[in-house]
């Protein structure tokens, strides 16, 4: 079975035509409740699950763990150590909502939290391993977990996907929570009642205004990539570099249009001043150095005067009070 058989998804879908990547658009999925979604995603893994590829994968991972036939637990535990690997499923955000067949997540090797709860799930289904799909989020204040199967809890916020896996097969009397997206997490810890060591995220933290963090200094012999060439500059170059230091003819009047052109000058006008000189492309760390001694011989003879005369006072005046019976102040 190469194709998922997406028409048997219990969803109103249109093919998308795009080159490569067969996709579908499922139209309706903004209307769905939660529960009608989760049986979407269980549908899916369901039907993968049955793929010989997918059972070929879970055996090599077992065995590869060394885990014997029947240490049901240790086959979990295995199988969701391999989904949270990075080197196996990269974790990354969707700006949307996107569901992967979990044949092109391990093709690929990424995906977000139900790209990896599908992948997980499948590879549970191939080799007979009872899951549940488990929501995790925010109700009245509090972290809340619905359990696919339960009574939906209404005036919830749901924000994470993760699984359960029952042992043994058939009868299960033991489930345990199983997390793809945190690496090293154990089988039986989830986001709501798990150890915050796990993930600091879960941590509760000051709330406060956000803020632009400044860059650091160049480190000391740093050295200015070269620029390149005039008709292979970006904008940012304009912003970066003051235009008094690059030629309207070195730039070219097709390099920036007439907003960037006054961003960069307004820009150049604030950096005029002490740190200008990380701004010069010509700049090169033996000039800085002269350019420092050459400001410190400027205020030298200040220093030196104004030394000599509060040494002198304070000599004048521990001569003249022994004298005339003054007192220190205290």
């Amino acid at each position: 079975m190469s194709r998922l058989p997406v028409e048997e998804l219990p969803a109103r879908l249109r093919p998308l035509n795009l080159a490569g990547t067969e996709v579908h658009h499922l139209p309706d999925w903004k209307g769905y409740d939660d529960p009608k979604r989760m049986a979407v995603i269980a549908h899916i893994a369901k039907m993968r699950g049955r793929d010989p590829r997918i059972a070929s994968l879970a055996v090599s991972i077992l065995k590869k763990a060394k885990v014997k036939p029947r240490q049901y637990k240790k086959q979990a535990a295995a199988l969701l150590k391999w989904v949270q690997d990075p080197k196996n499923i990269y974790y990354v955000n969707e700006p949307g909502e996107r569901l992967q067949d979990p044949i092109f997540t391990i093709k690929q090797g990424w995906g977000d939290c139900d790209d990896q709860c599908l992948t997980l799930a499948a590879l549970f289904e191939s080799i007979r391993l009872p899951w549940k799909l488990v929501l995790g989020g925010t109700c009245n204040g509090k972290k809340v977990r619905y359990i696919q199967g339960q009574e939906f809890p209404q005036g919830c916020q749901w924000a994470h996907i993760y699984l359960m896996v029952g042992t043994p097969p058939f009868k299960p009397n033991r489930w345990y929570f199983a997390e793809t997206t945190v690496q090293g997490v154990p089988l039986g810890w989830d986001v709501v009642s798990g150890s915050k060591r796990y993930l600091p995220e879960m941590e509760t933290r000051p709330l406060g205004p956000a803020y632009v963090v400044k860059a650091p200094r160049p480190p000391r012999g740093h050295r200015p990539v070269p620029l390149p060439p005039a008709p292979h500059r970006s904008p940012a170059y304009a912003m970066a570099f003051q235009p008094s230091r690059l030629s309207t003819s070195e730039y070219g009047q097709s390099a920036l249009s007439p907003v960037g052109a006054a961003v960069g000058a307004s820009m150049a006008a604030g950096m005029e001043g002490e740190d200008s000189w990380m701004w010069d492309p010509n700049w090169t760390p033996e000039q800085k150095v002269k350019e420092t001694w050459i400001d410190v011989k400027k205020i030298l003879p200040a220093v030196i005067t104004g030394v000599v005369i509060s040494v002198g006072t304070q000599l004048i005046l521990d001569y003249i009070r022994p004298r005339f019976g003054l007192r220190r102040g205290k």
